[in-house]
C-alpha cells in the first residue's frame, strides 16, 4: 500500500502548491519534523519574465550542519562553505569546523513555461517552532529575482506570503519520535550486542 499512497500524497501536495507556485519560488514542503533528515526541494515555476532560469542560488539557514545537494542533469552543482565559530557535533561522533553556506545550480536553461525541481538532503535543527528561510536568488541571464523576504521572529509563517518576494521556508514541528524508530544510542547498543554487524550474510 505504501508504494501507492506516496505518489498520491505527493501529487495532492503539488496540486495544493500550484496556485502559489505560479507566482513564487517555494519549497515543496513547508513543514518538517525538528531533528530529522529531510529532502528539501525548491520549486521554480517560471523564469524572469520571458527569460529562462539559468542559475539557482540557495542560502542554507543557520542551524543546518548537514547538506547534500542532488545533481541535476544539464546543470553544474556547487557548494560554498563557511567556517564555524566553534566545531559542532555531527554524525558518528565527528566534529565539523565548516558547513555548507550556499548551494548553487548553474549552467542549465529552464524555460519560463517549465517547472524545475532542485533537491538537497538536509538535517533539520532540533528546534520545534522555528522557521528556516532558504533565501534564493534566481538568475535568468542578466536578470535576477531575489526571493529573500521574511517576517519578524514570532510572527506566524503564513504572513510570509504577503511579502513581495517571499523567501522559501520550512516551519519546524515537534517530531513524533526518533526518525529511525530508536535513538542512535539504542541502535549502537543493539549493534554491539550483535557483535558489531559486518553487513549482510
Amino acid at each position: 500500500m505504501q508504494a501507492i499512497v506516496r505518489p498520491v500524497v505527493a501529487g495532492f501536495a503539488l496540486a495544493l502548491l500550484a496556485p502559489l507556485a505560479s507566482g513564487h519560488v517555494v519549497l515543496q514542503k513547508w513543514v518538517a519534523p525538528a531533528g530529522y533528515q529531510e529532502y528539501v526541494t525548491l520549486v521554480v515555476p517560471h523564469g524572469c519574465g520571458e527569460a529562462p532560469t539559468t542559475s539557482v542560488r540557495v542560502k542554507i539557514p543557520d542551524g543546518i550542519v548537514i547538506v547534500v545537494p542532488e545533481e541535476k542533469a544539464g546543470w553544474t552543482t556547487r557548494v560554498v562553505k563557511r567556517k564555524l565559530p566553534a566545531p559542532v557535533a555531527a554524525e558518528g561522533g565527528a566534529r565539523l569546523s565548516e558547513v555548507v553556506d550556499e548551494v548553487i545550480w548553474s549552467g542549465g536553461s529552464l524555460p519560463t513555461d517549465r517547472l524545475g525541481l532542485f533537491t538537497m538532503l538536509a538535517r533539520m535543527p532540533d528546534a520545534p517552532g522555528k522557521i528556516l528561510y532558504f533565501k534564493t536568488i534566481q538568475t535568468c541571464g542578466k536578470e535576477e529575482v531575489r526571493w529573500v523576504d521574511t517576517v519578524a521572529e514570532g510572527e506566524p509563517a503564513w504572513k510570509i506570503w504577503a511579502a513581495p518576494a517571499p523567501s522559501p521556508f520550512i516551519e519546524l514541528q515537534k517530531a513524533p519520535g526518533p526518525q529511525l524508530g530508536a535513538t542512535m544510542q539504542q541502535i549502537g547498543a543493539e549493534r554491539a550486542k550483535r557483535g558489531g554487524g559486518g553487513g549482510p550474510k
